[in-house]
């Protein structure tokens, strides 16, 4: 995938409902647990994970529309940078993360999202508990030796779903390690390797076999220590600075009201018109419409011969026309403007 279609999207991927079915399958509890998706926007996946058990669900959300969705459909979530919350070390037992498909933006160290995500949030997963981690197969391999050092009985499974194949999705299984076997990276190799042959991975489905125990464990609580973004840019437009500031930062608009003491003249009318005082409502009935005039600049060129054979000295010289845009109530709309043919030759328009 492409930079740009990741940064429009905000590095948002949600997983398919039949993906979230399958891993369901492989998920088994016998008592209240507590699950977090750090990366929940509107809740869908989460809720489909954990259906028909007695999880404890929270979840982070950046997007202020996403967050009100999965709050509105009972999940604890918090509106803000999973980077800026705090969660208690091991307090759940499931830990769902589909994190943006990205790399940092710096001058320097710029990790994988997948990695740097991976990183601050698996402390928050209890010893036995089980990581359910979706990313590009080749973010495998990136975060491999922090799997491998973390989680045992860690498998990765190949998505079919036409979204997933679409952005070469896979899902990797992991158990908490015990805190004493916790720091050797037994097995990244292995992750590394697979992770770039993607052929070799088999497939999630019903008929996959393993499965995960997903002990019990008391509701999680996620502390946000970020700014209330949402309130701030609100109230700064009720701020005395951008009071101040406005009168720099937004143009003013120009009004005009009253009639004139004597009247005007064709000049009068074409100045006023032409600096945008009369733009408005005109007419009556069908011929009801929208002035609206404005200034365009426009650099022509000129071709001069010089002193020296065959020399040619392009000359620019800068000037402003008018034009006039007319909206009618039927939706004709009407531009009168200067145009090429109009225009003298080597004449373009800035």
């Amino acid at each position: 995938m492409s930079r740009p279609f990741s940064r429009i999207k905000l590095g948002y991927y949600p997983l398919p409902i039949e993906e979230a079915r399958n891993i369901r399958a492989l998920l088994m509890s016998s008592a209240p647990y507590a699950a977090i998706d750090p990366c929940i926007g509107d809740g869908t996946a989460l809720i489909e994970i954990t259906k028909e058990t007695a999880a404890h669900l929270a979840g982070i959300e950046l997007d202020a529309d996403r967050a009100a969705a999965a709050a509105g459909k009972g999940i604890a979530t918090v509106h803000g940078s999973a980077f800026e919350c705090r969660v208690l070390a091991e307090t759940c037992s499931l830990l769902y993360l589909n994190p943006p498909y990205d790399s940092e933006f710096g001058p320097h160290s710029n990790k994988r999202m997948e990695l740097v995500f991976l990183e601050h949030c698996y402390r928050w997963v209890i010893s036995e508990g089980v990581l359910v981690f979706v990313v590009p197969a080749p973010a495998v391999g990136t975060c491999a030796r922090l799997l491998a050092s973390q989680f045992d009985r860690i498998f990765v499974f190949r998505l079919e779903h036409p979204e997933s194949v679409r952005f070469n999705q896979v899902v990797v299984f992991g158990r908490r390690k015990k805190a004493h076997l916790r720091g050797e990276p037994k097995g990244a190799d292995e992750l590394l390797r697979i992770s770039y042959k993607r052929h070799l991975i088999p497939v999630l489905n019903q008929e996959v076999v393993e499965r995960y125990a997903v002990p019990p464990s008391s509701p999680a609580t996620i502390t946000y220590t970020g700014l209330p973004l949402d309130a701030i840019e609100d109230a700064l437009q009720r701020s005395v600075a951008m009071q101040n500031a406005r009168g720099i930062l937004v143009r003013k608009h120009q009004k005009m009201s009253g009639r004139p003491v004597t009247p005007l003249h064709k000049g009068h009318v074409g100045l006023l018109a032409c600096s945008g005082m009369l733009n408005g409502f005109f007419g009556e009935g069908e011929t009801r419409h929208i002035a609206h005039w404005r200034s365009v600049k426009y650099v022509d060129e000129f071709n001069e011969e010089g002193e020296a054979e065959g020399e040619t000295i392009i000359r620019k010289r800068e000037r402003f026309s008018h034009e006039l845009t007319l909206a009618y109530e039927s939706g004709q709309i009407i531009e009168l403007k200067e145009t090429k043919e109009e225009k003298a030759p080597n004449r373009s328009a800035e």
